[in-house]
């Protein structure tokens, strides 16, 4: 997957066309042969030549003894790496029950094909998603869904709404698994900014975790009396600030750049004063998450900068 730089010399053919030779061994290796056609892009100063081998697999190895409660997070990081197929080892067979529910929570397509008392192979059987944008965008209108739905919910004082709204946060995993393995496997149609959007990814993963954390966590308190005021006014101002971020995200807009700038410093004070003055311990909770939604949103300002400058 790393980059491998190879110096070639420019031919000259009949005065017009000019050729580069490809590299035997990358030719070989996606069985790239005489007649064969490549896809070429430009991008400013820069040349990618990629063939359509959709067939070829990669494949890994992972033993998962004594990696019990990590086994989730290892196979799902190697289906965002984009490894189509995975021989999984282990000593307990009872591990196979952590391997189902790994590959059905988040890999989208993976599927155990083959499974013996100590081993089992899991394969990525249905097909990639060909478009990365309409999915990202998913993700983004579905974080925003998230954050409205639960601050109607807590303006009614509705708690009991909070535990089906933080299941939403399984679907942003699927999507934004799936995004990033997209991104492993194919990268940005724009080449170089495929760091960038895979920051952004990840962190809309981690701003879904962040809700349903809260939203878990407050549905337990469902027959209290509902929150402060200006916790509600604070909730809301979150999820303002993720909407102006999705709208210079599709459609750059230095003003609401800096609105994005001028409302953290606001919300920062607006939080830490709420420290100091809240003693209900819920309410106290609720002012740090919404402090820490507030902050990765913010941090997505700089990929944002990255992407659009």
């Amino acid at each position: 997957m790393g980059v491998i730089k190879i110096k070639r010399k420019v031919i000259q053919i009949a005065g017009s066309s000019f050729l580069v030779s490809l590299p035997k061994k990358w030719a070989v290796k996606y069985g790239v042969t005489k007649g064969d056609e490549v896809d070429v892009q430009e991008q400013n100063d820069t040349i990618l030549i990629s063939t359509n081998a959709e067939n070829q697999v990669i494949k890994s190895e992972l033993d998962i003894t004594n990696l019990d409660p990590m086994v989730l997070r290892c196979i799902i990081a190697l289906y965002k790496k984009g490894v189509d197929e995975i021989k999984v080892r282990f000593k307990d067979p009872s591990l196979i029950e952590s391997v189902q529910k790994a590959i059905g929570k988040e890999a989208v397509g993976y599927e155990i094909i083959d499974q013996g008392e100590n081993h089992c192979k899991i394969k990525h059987v249905s097909g990639e998603f060909e478009d990365f944008d309409p999915v990202l965008r998913r993700t983004l209108l579905l974080l925003m869904s998230m954050a409205d739905e639960s601050l109607s919910a807590l303006k009614k004082g509705e708690f009991s709404r909070l535990k089906n709204i933080a299941f939403l946060e399984e679907a942003n995993n699927r999507f934004t698994t799936s995004c990033r393995r997209f991104l492993n496997k194919k990268g940005h149609k724009e080449y170089g900014k495929t760091g960038p959007i895979y920051y952004v990814v990840e962190d809309l993963e981690n701003l879904a975790d962040e809700y349903k954390y809260m939203l878990n966590y407050l549905s337990q308190h469902e027959n209290q009396e509902p929150l402060n005021n200006s916790i509600i006014k604070l909730y809301e101002e979150t999820g303002k600030l993720m909407r102006t971020f999705y709208e210079i995200f599709y459609k750059f807009d230095k003003a609401k750049l800096v609105k994005i700038g001028n409302t953290r410093k606001q919300f920062v004070k607006k939080a830490h004063t709420l420290f100091e003055g809240v003693t209900d311990k819920r309410e106290l909770k609720v002012v740090h998450h919404l402090l820490v939604i507030m902050q990765k949103i913010f941090n997505l300002v700089g990929p944002i900068l990255i992407y659009k400058l």
